[in-house]
């Protein structure tokens, strides 16, 4: 059953000539929120900046972000969830399907000898093959692919102060000479992160760009990339 769908992005070619699209999932409902293990806050997708014939994947995970209390201290590792990473390449004419291309799958497991959670990844592009190793330290695949999963600060910048103080104006009526970025609240601080010190959990991951977004045409397509996450019966 599946339990949580995130569209993550519309991606530039790969030639880097064009923006994206982002999306996020955070403060969710209270059933989802009840299992954070397959509870997905938002999914990355870049560009190595070590190896331009790479991209990197992240999905994040589980993560609690201001004003609740509660920050996660250990990684949500649950044999009994599925994430997929679901790619789709646009057609010639530039138009998306929404149908995947590619499926990555990701699952957790625990060691039967010392019960430390490990990472097991299916279908990496250029990855060679099925791969896995234990979380918090970084893993290869047969090709030299990397990957890592484990608890990490949450990458996602937002202003909730600011947010909520644009919120709060726009109940009001507005300023003389209309709203303008001081009415918010925003702009005095810069850079202040509501989810800076709030740990999530992660799994990152490179694919080869050739098998990921092989040329056609002396071009690449554009890449739609979603997250999923299932949770088995049993």
């Amino acid at each position: 059953m599946l339990r949580k769908f995130l569209l993550a992005s519309v991606l530039f070619p790969l030639a880097l000539t064009a923006g994206g699209a982002m999306a996020a999932d955070h403060a969710e409902s209270p059933g989802a929120d009840a299992d954070p293990a397959a509870d997905l806050a938002d999914v990355f997708l870049f560009v190595s900046p070590e190896n331009p014939r790479r991209m990197v994947a992240a999905i994040t995970f589980g993560g609690r972000p201001l004003p609740r209390s509660r920050i996660d201290a250990t990684f949500y590792c649950d044999p009994r969830v599925i994430y997929e990473l679901n790619i789709a390449r646009a057609n010639a004419a530039g138009v998306f399907t929404s149908i995947p291309a590619v499926k990555v799958v990701a699952r957790f497991g625990t060691s039967v000898t010392t019960g430390r959670c490990g990472l097991q990844l299916q279908n990496v592009p250029g990855g060679g093959g099925t791969f896995a190793g234990p979380i918090e330290a970084v893993i290869s695949s047969t090709t030299g692919l990397r990957a890592f999963a484990g608890l990490r600060n949450d990458p996602f910048f937002f202003d909730a102060e600011g947010y909520n103080g644009m919120i709060a104006a726009f109940a009001g009526a507005p300023p003389p000479g209309g709203f303008v970025v001081s009415s918010f609240g925003l702009g005095s601080r810069p850079r202040r992160d509501s989810f800076a010190n709030r740990n999530v959990s992660a799994i990152v991951f490179e694919m080869d760009i050739d098998a990921l977004a092989p040329v056609s045409g002396g071009s690449r397509p554009k890449l739609q990339v979603w997250a999923t996450t299932a949770r088995r019966a049993n």
